[in-house]
């Protein structure tokens, strides 16, 4: 499966989100190598393991993995600076789950995962507007509470937390995407 969404946003000038391609593998293993310790799975991701991994994503039609790309101008041209990822699945026919939310490294000018996040629930809202939103995190994981700066609850806890949103608490923003 090779699909191409793009999304922007005009309250957002400077930042997107893209499908991860090949080119965004070595990208994705050093940042979650990088921050191992804040997710399930805490080995070391060699080479090799990220290529299995990207191979099985792109065969799995309801699995969809961004890059955040920061948009610089430079010289009257747009660069495109990737500073982190976020994906999500359709977990059964009630739930989205959201995963592998990474800041990979700050971005040069102001762009902010927050953005990238409302942006990202505008588009899970738009495209599957009867599905619950939720993602599993580490009790210790510092995100915890970034996820509730952006709406998110605990809505249950066990040996870890199952934090949620409602769709009345995502912040609807205009957004435009596209599907190649």
């Amino acid at each position: 499966m090779n699909r191409k969404i793009s999304i922007t946003c005009q309250k957002f000038l400077n930042v997107q989100l893209r499908d991860a391609t090949n080119a965004d593998q070595e990208n994705l293993r050093i940042w979650k190598n990088k921050h191992r310790t804040s997710f399930f799975y805490q080995e070391i991701i060699q080479p090799e393991q990220q290529l299995k991994w990207f191979e099985g994503y792109q065969s799995r039609p309801d699995d969809y993995m961004f890059m955040v790309d920061e948009l610089l101008q430079e010289n009257g041209k747009t660069t495109y600076n990737p500073i982190g990822c976020m994906a999500f699945r359709i977990e059964d026919d009630d739930t989205i789950d959201l995963y592998n939310i990474i800041r990979g490294k700050d971005s040069i000018g102001k762009v902010s995962m927050k953005e990238a996040m409302h942006m990202m629930l505008t588009y899970i809202c738009e495209q599957f507007p009867d599905k619950k939103i939720k993602c599993d995190v580490l009790k210790d994981n510092p995100a915890v509470k970034w996820y509730q700066k952006c709406g998110f609850a605990i809505w249950e806890e066990k040996e870890y937390y199952i934090m949620g949103i409602s769709i009345e608490d995502i912040p609807m923003i205009k957004i435009d995407s596209k599907e190649e």
